[in-house]
């Protein structure tokens, strides 16, 4: 029994000499791992896969633009505006006794407009606006108020092939002039220019828009845009049993515009910044369409016809020149702003001769032979919340025509003066009024109108976009 007892005692002390060693084993093991996972070699580590994104849920989610977002590309955005008008217009017909022409009074909206913008999928995007123009206007025969028909303006699909090529189908605002590519949120007075207006004389397109395809891209990390566009202009009548309609060309407008300092890569291009970017450059634009020469043309002023004569081709070329400065420099907070545009255009439809004997009808008979002149200014103060602005704009008709015939003129000879202020109630342009004198020449008014005019505008602009 001793024997066995001593045997006993030797065993439980190698054993606790084994359990000694298997634990400091243990800890020198623990302890080279915990420092290998401190100091990592790259060489001996396998590589992790990067975390996958989380899937959007399944309910919609609002974008920091306030978009609705239903996939990381694929995204709507809308928007309304409300422009409310005021305006006294002067009368060029002087009145009986011989005074100056009275004032007709309206209240309408200029525009009530609601549109969305969107992405489908990865460089797909789309544009739809719908617009009542001039709704509740009084007619100036009949004095009945407007009852516009809502029209589809913007309402185009577009993909973005790469930086310089960028492609457009559908109803697109054609980049005729610099003043008509601002949108109509931004103007620096309380509307558009009048002799934006020349380019569509014919009345071919849709508030400046037209059906169409094209092209724009940018270079020189987006300093320089080009565009460039085919669109349907003026579909030509048919001749019966020879040819159906719209047997003629499509109209082609280009557009190349260099930015010297902040980059404009938008649909439209800015009237105010509102201290947000440091903008000059220049730009030029294009326009052309000829019709055939054996079909009908659309008519002047009267019943004339035209068919199987010769038509000049219809051209009309713009240059402007544009700043929009800082005064403390560029900032997303915005910022007090001194804004310029000078702008020149030059149009010409084709139509030669006189109103009783045209020698040559022209592609766009509408269009007299004319040149345009634009400049306009304004100053944004961002304490004040307000803007004040001028501006000089004169449409001359070529005196290739005689005095009757530009008095016939559906756009005559006339010079505008403007003068006015805005006053900011919300952030930049989401809530304004603004107020506007107009001083109108008309330079071949005949002796019975008075030469002169006045108009005065006020106007209530609300957006949300």
């Amino acid at each position: 029994m001793k024997a066995i007892s001593i045997l006993w005692h030797s065993l439980s002390q190698r054993k606790s000499l084994v359990h000694q060693a298997a634990l400091s084993g243990l800890i020198c093991a623990l302890a080279a791992t915990a420092s290998a996972q401190t100091n990592p070699d790259p060489s001996t580590q396998p590589r992790t896969p990067p975390p996958r994104e989380s899937p959007l849920p399944a309910v919609a989610q609002i974008g920091p633009a306030r978009e609705i977002k239903l996939a990381p590309n694929t995204w709507f955005r809308f928007g309304a505006q409300v422009q409310a008008w005021f305006k006294a217009a002067q009368d060029r017909i002087k009145q009986a006794d011989g005074s100056d022409g009275s004032y007709a009074y309206d209240f309408y909206c200029r525009r009530c407009r609601f549109f969305a913008t969107g992405s489908v999928i990865k460089d797909v995007y789309f544009n739809v606006l719908f617009e009542s123009s001039n709704v509740g206007r009084g007619d100036p025969a009949t004095g009945v108020k407007a009852t516009s028909i809502p029209q589809i303006l913007d309402a185009y699909g577009q993909v973005k092939f790469a930086s310089f090529f960028w492609l457009s189908g559908g109803s697109i605002l054609m980049p005729l002039t610099r003043n008509g590519l601002q949108p109509t949120t931004t103007y620096v007075s309380v509307d558009n220019a009048n002799i934006d207006t020349s380019p569509i004389g014919q009345g071919n397109s849709t508030v400046l828009r037209d059906l169409g395809i094209q092209a724009n891209g940018f270079f020189l990390d987006d300093h320089i845009e080009y565009r460039v566009g085919m669109f349907q202009g003026t579909r030509q009548a048919s001749i019966p049993g020879v040819q159906t309609a719209s047997h003629n060309a499509p109209r082609f407008v280009a557009m190349v515009s260099a930015n010297l300092w902040d980059t404009e890569t938008g649909y439209v291009n800015g009237g105010h910044y509102f201290g947000t970017k440091k903008v000059v450059g220049v730009m030029a634009n294009f326009d052309y369409q000829i019709l055939r020469h054996d079909a009908p043309a659309t008519t002047p002023f009267t019943a004339l016809t035209g068919a199987g004569t010769d038509k000049n081709p219809y051209f009309g070329i713009s240059g402007a020149a544009f700043i929009n400065y800082p005064l403390s420099g560029a900032s997303p907070k915005g910022g007090d702003e001194i804004v310029g545009l000078l702008q020149f255009g030059y149009y010409d439809g084709g139509l030669r001769g006189t109103l009783a004997a045209p020698t040559n009808f022209g592609s766009y008979p509408l269009v007299l032979k004319q040149t345009n002149y634009l400049a306009e200014a304004g100053y944004y103060n961002q304490d004040l919340k307000m803007s004040f602005f001028g501006k000089f704009e004169m449409r001359k008709i070529s005196e290739d025509y005689d005095l009757a015939f530009r008095q016939a003129a559906p756009t005559p000879s006339q010079l505008w003066v403007a003068a006015g202020l805005k006053y900011y109630v919300g952030p930049a342009n989401f809530m304004n009024f603004t107020l506007q004198y107009e001083r109108v020449n008309n330079t071949d008014a005949p002796d019975s109108e008075q030469k002169g005019t006045n108009n005065i505008t006020f106007q209530m602009q609300t957006i949300l976009y």
